[in-house]
């Protein structure tokens, strides 16, 4: 079945906001086996709107729109599409109930602008907006293809789009491609390792693959593997993606961090200490907070990350810490200065410390040259690790850095 999705919304087109819904969305309709076809940008005009829905109903099955259902006037999309489908709007109860609650919660009365937002087709389905006030849509048309035309209608608030595409959308799209069987996909991840590496590790299964499928996706130092089974039911399908799991797991198993879309570098380190019921504190110059804030994301670190201090000079370090003369030290010896001094002060039984010495190139534009990692965990020698840093612009080298930090300390502590 054959996917489109139109992202509304002038602000998209004029580039004050980053369209990222379409790209969510196409990651997970992957990950039960639909492969999106064509991207529509469409701005809040009702004639153009409209241009774009016909162009998708000739030449898709699933259409997604995502945007433009809120309670002002350029808010459109549902008027559009329910024109275009010849059907109408009316208020669902249930996303009228939603809304009320949330207000009576803020202690104000709506007006009648907001009830706009508990709007849906007469002849769909309300997809229920549990996190937010504007109810998506989904409508079943008929055509003269062998399959029904879906169009689904989500939010353009990212965060609602996200929780509804997940709880609200995927099941019921589920509903319709798994009659004649059944497709799951598994997620693997490994931290550490370089794509062209995994690449070719995994080439014979990769050039082989047929059922489980085998996709990976790369990002600095972190490697997502997605494994997709077609089958007649879902534990058949779970099993083959399991068998396929662990084949690579073999493979790779020094490099692995866990299951699951969201797994991440920071949600197993945070993990990996709760378990081990240990402390940590960090401090950081060249990745300026990077890690202390990719850490502090995941919910419940509080419980094993005691703080941390950001310094991007020389003088605030030794004023904090109570120290001299650092700038006579190597850039190693500093690192090892830093994190005990770290620990000591946030009494903590690991310390992390991530600096590093870089220059610019000759346009001003990019940097290179060394990051340093030291990790302390209490009674053990201090363990520090040069990183080279190649020629990129700053927010990539931190990123790299941060990720490099992260790797260092899980192995460091395991």
């Amino acid at each position: 079945m054959k996917t489109e999705i139109i992202s509304v919304g002038t602000e998209l087109l004029m580039g004050y906001v980053v369209d990222t819904n379409a790209g969510k969305i196409a990651q997970e309709l992957l990950t039960i086996g639909l492969g999106t076809y064509y991207q529509q940008t469409v701005g809040d005009n009702p004639e153009r709107l409209r241009e774009a829905i016909k162009l998708a109903s000739e030449r898709s099955d699933i259409i997604i729109l995502t945007g433009g259902l809120g309670p002002t006037q350029d808010d459109i999309t549902k008027q559009v599409a329910a024109e275009f489908l010849d059907d109408e709007l009316v208020l669902d109860n249930g996303q009228l109930d939603i809304i009320k609650a949330v207000f009576k919660k803020r202690g104000t009365e709506p007006d009648e602008n907001v009830y706009r937002e508990a709007l849906t087709f007469k002849h769909g389905q309300t997809l229920f907006n549990d996190v937010g006030l504007a109810c998506g849509s989904a409508f079943k048309r008929e055509t003269k293809a062998e399959t029904n035309q879906h169009i689904i209608l989500l939010p353009g608030v990212p965060y609602e789009m996200t929780y509804m595409l997940k709880h609200k959308v995927k099941p019921y799209l589920k509903e319709i491609i798994q009659k004649k069987g059944v497709i799951e996909s598994l997620f693997m991840n490994f931290n550490g390792i370089g794509e062209s590496r995994v690449a070719m590790l995994l080439n014979d299964k990769i050039q082989n693959q047929t059922n489980p499928t085998i996709a990976m996706y790369a990002k600095p130092r972190h490697i997502t593997i997605r494994i997709t089974a077609s089958a007649k039911d879902a534990k058949t399908a779970a099993q083959m993606n399991q068998k396929t799991a662990d084949e690579i797991q073999e493979i790779l198993s020094e490099n692995f961090i866990g299951y699951g879309e969201d797994q991440t570098i920071e949600t197993y380190v945070v993990d990996l200490l709760k378990k081990k019921k240990l402390t940590l504190s960090i401090v950081e110059g060249f990745t300026s907070g990077l890690v202390m804030s990719s850490l502090t994301s995941i919910a419940g670190v509080s419980s094993i990350f005691a703080g941390g201090l950001v310094s991007l000079n020389t003088e605030t370090s030794e004023k904090q810490f109570g120290l001299t003369d650092l700038k006579s030290k190597t850039p190693e010896d500093t690192a090892k200065i830093l994190v005990e001094e770290c620990a000591e002060t946030f009494q903590t039984d690991i310390g992390l410390s991530v600096t590093a010495e870089t220059i610019l190139n000759t346009s001003g534009q990019l940097l290179s040259g060394t990051g340093y990692i030291a990790v302390f965990i209490k009674d053990e020698p201090v363990k520090v690790k040069p990183f080279p840093l190649p020629e990129k612009p700053q927010p990539v080298l931190r990123e790299l850095l941060k990720n490099e930090a992260l790797a260092f300390l899980k192995d460091a502590v395991e």
